[in-house]
């Protein structure tokens, strides 16, 4: 790529005539912006440049007009200086705009180069440190970030990885190219709110890929079932449907326990210094450049958010102060971030608490700035039973509309309306598609939207859900009432849903440490030796039940219900059937468009029991030996206990004689 010079040639006059600004290397350096750009792009940087681009030739009428304006040579210089300002801002993102074929391409070749790289060093003798300096080298002249320390032979083996190569570098585009578009100002509520139209395509190409590989690829269970994984994903909380009706639930819950105590509630709006917003709203509501704006990017925002609500956080530990609820990410029009969070108190002291503790750390940077003490944050008292309605929208923002259908809320009697609207004018010929951009956003920055505070584990909640019922008889008959009360919680019982303030309950409560919690979760011991496909050793084994951690049965496990699967490699039929007709209805389907498929009954498994519960629940038992006193449902049956005797009597009688 030509560089543009920064001085103008003053050495010598034929220096000059030979290297002097003309017109048409200006336009040249301006048609090469222009051509690696993003086509939605140009626009934009002839509006950003014209500013500064004076005419070149101009046609003047008098004398004095021509005394009166710059030379040529001049005006091609200005344009010049231009060009080179916005690739000095934007060239990078202009370079990375790559498509997905052009970065798994990319990714090879790295990792190709990676290993080349590594085998000359060997070749050479040279130790482990200088292998690992040469691919430190390599990673960083890339410019993609580095998601673990470049440190031994783990990093070598990722850097010959082209799967950890084309992950990286796609995080490494999106992002670069959408903070381009965001600091030229095209991600506005007037033209593409949250993210840009870029950013939104690639997101929904990932989903289709995502959605034809979990479509391609069947696994068979233990009984001999066939599913595809796009069929598993369905069924749990990577479905938003049900992802937002767990969410729901959770807020309902917490919302009932703190009801219960008369504890305070605070809805709790915060935002980020005006810095970070590259569109202000100005006269009649118009968006225009924000002045203030040194490129930040959501990223940082979301860091900076972060940041200060673990100053509060800490700050009112310090105080003893205990708060539980829920805080949800959410971007504003521009793509800026900002958090809405529900909180609970104990009481009016704590509330206060909460509130100062607040103001002050979001008031730190930039508090005096204009507007920042108003608007920065914002705090209401909530009404009682109305929490739900609170954050039902920005959920439905998120996981999208069908998510919330039996999730409305009624606060003092009446029916809340909520509103759904979408901020996008893309998004008016698709009403409800709103939460796309909102997906797309968060999985571009890698926000986590919702997050909970000082409440139970969910994944405990998930696995308990997973515990077959009879693992609880011991635990009811040594009197652990707090493990069954939770079991019951977790599981719908006929026309009462699951109760997540029975959870919270059984589980301790609120604001608790985490050794402190009744259950948590139970891993398996790792292997000696046992490392992951880059050689790291592997801590922590996966979860494979619950434990108790306090009471009389401290320490015991409760093994979740875990089906053994193994994939599918010659069920060449029963894929055509699972992916034909479904390329096009695949991104719906993952952004929440529909319910999963439904599907028949299977009959009963052969064996007579079910091969991923007999280990568990006994049933190869109960089908192996016939009845006796060592079942327990048995010892109250009287033809059971009839056998019993008669068989004890005639053990005596052959051992008398």
């Amino acid at each position: 790529m030509p560089t543009i010079p920064r001085k103008l040639p003053n050495a010598s006059l034929a220096e000059w005539n030979a290297r002097k600004p003309t017109a048409h290397l200006a336009r040249s350096h301006m048609e090469r912006v222009l051509k690696c750009a993003p086509p939605a792009w140009r626009a934009a940087i002839g509006e950003r440049i014209a500013p500064k681009r004076a005419p070149i030739v101009a046609a003047l009428q008098t004398d004095a007009e021509f005394l009166a304006s710059q030379p040529e040579w001049a005006d091609a210089w200005d344009l010049m200086q231009a060009v080179a300002d916005f690739e000095d801002e934007y060239g990078a993102a202009s370079m990375w705009n790559l498509g997905d074929w052009e970065i798994c391409e990319m990714a090879e070749k790295l990792a190709g180069e990676a290993d080349e790289l590594d085998d000359l060093c060997i070749a050479r003798g040279e130790s482990l440190a200088a292998r690992v300096d040469s691919i430190r080298m390599l990673i960083r002249c890339v410019g993609i970030t580095e998601d673990k320390p470049i440190q031994g032979e783990p990093a070598i083996k990722r850097a010959q990885d082209a799967a950890w190569w084309r992950k990286r570098l796609r995080v490494h585009v999106s992002r670069i190219v959408e903070a381009g578009a965001i600091g030229l100002g095209l991600v506005h509520k007037e033209r593409c709110g949250y993210v840009s139209q870029d950013g939104l395509q690639r997101r929904q190409a990932q989903l289709k890929r995502n959605a034809e590989a979990l479509g391609r690829t069947l696994f068979r269970n233990e009984a001999g079932q066939v599913y595809t994984l796009r069929e598993l994903a369905e069924l749990g909380t990577a479905n938003p449907v049900i992802r937002g009706g767990e969410l729901m639930t959770r807020i309902r819950g917490a919302e009932e326990y703190a009801d219960a105590r008369a504890h305070v509630g605070l809805f709790v709006t915060l935002t980020l210094p005006s810095r970070f917003h590259p569109v202000k709203l100005g006269s009649g509501g118009r968006p225009v450049p924000n002045k203030k704006y040194k490129g930040a990017t959501p990223r940082d925002g979301q860091l900076w958010l972060r940041d200060m609500w673990a100053k509060t956080r800490a700050a009112l530990a310090r105080k003893g102060v205990k708060m539980y609820g829920l805080r949800v990410a959410e971007p504003h029009h521009d793509a800026t971030p900002h958090w809405h969070a529900l909180i609970w108190a104990e009481d009016e002291a704590g509330a206060l608490a909460i509130e100062e503790a607040v103001r002050k750390y979001w008031l730190s940077d930039d508090g005096d700035e204009r507007g920042a003490e108003q608007n920065r944050v914002n705090i209401k008292r909530m009404l009682k039973g109305g929490a739900a309605g609170y954050v039902a929208k920005y959920i439905a923002k998120s996981v999208g509309h069908l998510a919330l259908a039996e999730h409305q809320d009624v606060v003092n009697g009446h029916q809340i309306t909520l509103d759904f609207g979408d901020t996008n004018p893309r998004d008016a010929k698709e009403p409800g598609a709103g939460f796309k951009s909102v997906d797309a956003w968060a999985a571009t920055w890698g926000i986590r939207q919702f997050q909970t505070i000082g409440m139970p584990s969910v994944t405990v909640w998930r696995e308990l859900r997973r515990v077959t019922r009879d693992q609880l008889e011991l635990f009811q008959l040594e009197g652990d009432r707090a493990t069954v009360r939770a079991f019951q919680a977790c599981h719908r019982h006929a026309e009462l849903r699951a109760d997540w303030r029975m959870f919270m309950e059984a589980m301790g409560g609120h604001a608790l440490p985490r050794k402190r919690w009744h259950l948590c979760t139970a891993h398996r011991t790792p292997e000696d030796g046992q490392v992951n496909k880059y050689g790291e050793p592997v801590k922590v084994g996966r979860i494979v039940g619950l434990r108790a951690q306090h009471g009389r049965m401290c320490g015991r496990w409760l093994v979740s219900r875990r089906i053994a699967w193994a994939p599918v490699i010659s069920e060449q039929a029963h894929a055509s059937q699972a992916v034909e007709g479904e390329t096009t209805a695949a991104a719906g389907q993952a952004q929440g468009g529909g319910t999963p498929p439904a599907r028949a009954a299977l009959p009963r498994a052969w064996t007579g029991f079910n091969n991923c519960t007999a280990r568990i629940t006994g049933e190869l038992a109960r089908e192996l030996f016939p009845p006796s006193p060592h079942f327990k449902e048995d010892w109250c049956k009287p033809e059971t206990v009839a056998q019993f005797r008669a068989l004890r009597a005639m053990q005596a009688t052959e051992a008398w004689h």
